[in-house]
């Protein structure tokens, strides 16, 4: 790393350290609660994966015969640790389904930039994957928040086509590529700053290039993601405008192979609404979605 590069990656560091410190601050996560906690291997030597484990009924151990999962991947920015938030999630379907719900840890930047949050939710996958009297492998299903819907979107593509029952992605952001000043939300009253973006993306990215799939899901081919999907975007998000064209592509390219795409705006909704609770009718809408959510995964149970 030459003397430049060591500067800039200071200046990301003081950034996102500040507002890891301010997050911390104004909105603690609680402690989170799982049935286990699993450390699972990594590709990197001396290192592991840690996931909180949601088991139907709250069982304390493994199940008796496999069960349907969900991995779960939580909005981080890519640079925020925020492992914990979707516990509120994770909990909702495995009470209301037959799902266990992985929650996956991954690794942020700017300590660890790409590729290494795209390489932990790989490995959470194939651990998975490698359990079949654990997890019923033919009913994986795979979910993320904010970046962690990106990760989900990404993951889904870097795998051969139908290991994957299904995608539920909450407001995620699917390409890095341009100026994030430029985005404009689908209808226009509440957008933030660009100012976090950019930060984020350079911390991630690290000179990087955006259009790779496995940074910007929309360069990929559509025709790997999943057979079923649904997507839930917000009208004064600008992560919206971008997430629903590739919907509508994902829709169109598929058509003749029976993709089901189901796609949401939420009305008068932010980035995050399900986590908003300065606004009961965000947090109604985040209720919402997770009862669809249940719905659509006790659908794909029930068809098989």
């Amino acid at each position: 790393m030459g003397l430049f590069d060591f500067l800039h990656y200071l200046r990301l560091k003081f950034l996102i350290l500040s507002l890891r410190i301010l997050v911390q601050l104004v909105a603690p996560l609680p402690a989170t609660k799982p049935d286990i906690v699993l450390r699972i291997p990594s590709r990197d030597k001396g290192r592991t994966i840690k996931v909180n484990v949601y088991n139907p009924n709250g069982e304390a151990g493994s199940a008796r015969e496999p069960r349907p999962v969900v991995i779960n991947f939580f909005g981080s920015g890519f640079a925020l640790q925020y492992h914990g938030a979707d516990e509120p999630f994770c909990r909702f379907i495995a009470t209301k389904t037959n799902h266990v719900v992985l929650d996956v840890q991954y690794r942020v930047a700017p300590e660890d930039p790409f590729p290494a949050a795209v390489n932990d939710a790989e490995d959470a996958v194939k651990y998975v994957l490698s359990y079949p009297d654990e997890y019923q492998i033919s009913h994986v299903s795979l979910s993320g928040f904010s970046s962690g819907g990106t990760l989900a979107l990404v993951n889904s593509t870097i795998f051969p086509h139908g290991t994957f029952r299904s995608l539920v992605g909450f407001y995620p952001s699917p390409s890095m590529a341009g100026d994030p000043a430029t985005r404009k939300a689908p209808v226009p009253g509440r957008e933030r700053p660009s100012f976090w973006t950019k930060v984020f993306r350079e911390a991630y990215i690290r000179g990087k290039d955006a259009r790779d799939p496995r940074v910007s899901p929309v360069y990929a081919d559509t025709t790997n993601f999943p057979q079923e999907m649904l997507i839930f975007t917000a009208d004064h998000d600008v992560s919206a405008t971008d997430m629903e064209a590739l919907a509508e592509r994902i829709k169109t390219d598929g058509h003749a192979s029976g993709r089901n795409l189901v796609l949401r705006r939420m009305e008068d909704c932010d980035h995050g609404f399900d986590k908003n609770k300065k606004h009961e009718n965000q947090m109604e809408a985040g209720r919402e979605a997770y009862a669809q959510v249940a719905e659509f995964l006790n659908r794909l149970e029930g068809e098989n």
